[in-house]
């Protein structure tokens, strides 16, 4: 059972913002610290999947000591991204400005921003599942220059929606994907807002395969039709740890390529939008909080 997969039942989920809420930082941590080294000496299937996933990323020449080590990483990355995302907002911590540890943007990913908006073409934002990303989406929604609509798992369980709930706390415009808020956020895109969705995550809804890190994947596709759509910009963006804080990186728009052919262009932008998720994770791989077999 992956990490995800335990919170997406509303139990464990409600626990942990409990345990969030009360537990000092020093405890807080060393929770996280013990959580990782459980995972890590008892090696439940959802440890073979994450070693599985950060073998593809590293490459068949890393030591496997490598690949363990940073597999490990991953799981107390995840237990202190969780920790401080209950901590923050189950104190009613609501403001980035409030945040501890801080959450930041980088100078360049706020004037890539700027930008994008005031070309009035409306903003796609394309994220991935790095470092403290629940947290870093609420500071995201408050450094934008326009409003942003989340665009979040499809029927989520009673935990996601615990999740949803704290986002929506925060400030956050969270909208699980349906025919309506896709029809939604298209028309935000039109009238020159932002969205945000992620892409590496796979949603076993029969997508038909693309390349990730050199290997097939079945990751989801469908996005990319709408930018192509409503000719918006489409750029792509991760949160690490660094220095003390979570710090948010974005890169400067990509155009779509439109040439009327449909079907080559959709292909074509899917790897000019997944090239730079991947140069994104290898910033620092023991950071993607991936627990679910991304290749078979």
């Amino acid at each position: 059972m992956g990490m995800k997969a335990l919170f997406a039942r509303g139990w464990p989920t409600r626990l942990g913002v409990w345990l969030g809420k009360w537990l000092p930082r020093w405890g807080g941590h060393a929770t996280a610290g013990l959580a990782a080294r459980s995972i890590a000496t008892f090696k439940p299937d959802v440890y073979h999947t994450v070693v599985a996933n950060q073998r593809q990323v590293l490459g068949p020449d890393v030591d496997v000591a490598v690949v363990r080590m940073c597999a490990y990483h991953v799981f107390r990355n995840a237990a202190r991204s969780y920790y401080e995302l209950f901590h923050n907002v189950g104190r009613g911590r609501l403001l980035v400005s409030q945040f501890e540890p801080p959450v930041l943007i980088t100078p360049e990913s706020q004037q890539y921003l700027q930008q994008a908006v005031s070309s009035g073409r409306g903003v796609f934002i394309l994220g991935c599942h790095t470092s403290n990303f629940d947290l870093s989406g609420i500071a995201l929604c408050q450094y934008m220059p326009a409003p942003l609509q989340v665009l979040s798992l499809a029927d989520p369980t009673a935990g996601f929606e615990l999740f949803n709930r704290l986002r929506r706390e925060a400030g956050a415009m969270v909208t699980p994907i349906s025919p309506e808020t896709l029809r939604q956020a298209m028309r935000r895109l039109k009238e020159g807002e932002a969205v945000i969705t992620g892409v590496d995550r796979p949603i076993g809804e029969g997508d038909a395969p693309v390349q990730f890190f050199g290997a097939e994947a079945h990751l989801p596709t469908g996005y990319i039709r709408i930018p192509m759509r409503t000719r918006s910009l489409v750029m792509t963006a991760a949160p690490f740890y660094e220095e003390g804080a979570y710090r948010i990186h974005v890169n400067p728009p990509l155009e779509m390529v439109d040439t009327g052919d449909r079907d080559r262009d959709v292909q074509v932008n899917l790897r000019k939008v997944l090239s730079e998720v991947e140069d994104l994770i290898r910033r620092h791989p023991d950071q993607w909080m991936m627990f679910v077999p991304v290749w078979e």
